[in-house]
């Protein structure tokens, strides 16, 4: 099984295990996805849904209280549309050593290191060739308190 399979499913576990822990709905496109990797939907009318694109790297930086990342072309310019379903771009950072990506013990199974979100709508199209640097704030943590006040937002269009 290849490293970037591996990062790819334990993202997307951690995307789940938020998800279901945060009291929303998850579901994953069945055919041409558009780049769109999932939707977080509330049980409860009126709060909205949410589609969102994962992605995992061990490359990373951080800078001023953000998380530089080069994003495909191609992926950002799909998450710069505005229609009326709000996108999101989700980084799961992970550390370099693989070794580390997920260890398991009686009491706990642990996901290193931690997602982040971030929002692109609206964002100007890129013409670059191959990658846009994005910054993802470090306060936009994909987390089940994170995700709930990423929906408390969401019908005031703040996103």
């Amino acid at each position: 099984m290849s490293p970037n399979f591996m990062q790819e499913q334990l993202s997307f576990a951690y995307v789940r295990a938020v998800v279901f822990r945060s009291g929303f709905r998850l579901s994953e496109p069945v055919k041409d996805d558009h780049g769109i990797d999932g939707t977080i939907a509330s049980y409860s009318r009126g709060m909205g849904r949410v589609d969102f694109q994962l992605k995992s790297t061990t490359r990373y930086e951080i800078r001023n209280s953000e998380i530089v990342y080069q994003l495909r072309v191609e992926d950002y310019n799909r998450l710069i549309l505005e229609d009326d379903l709000p996108r999101i771009l989700i980084l799961f950072i992970m550390p370099d050593d693989d070794n580390l990506w997920l260890s398991h013990s009686a009491d706990e199974l642990c996901l290193r290191e931690c997602a982040y979100w971030v929002s692109l709508m609206g964002r100007p199209r890129s013409d670059n060739t191959s990658t846009v640097q994005v910054a993802v704030p470090l306060a936009n943590v994909f987390s089940p308190d994170g995700l709930r006040d990423l929906f408390s937002r969401l019908p005031s269009g703040e996103l």
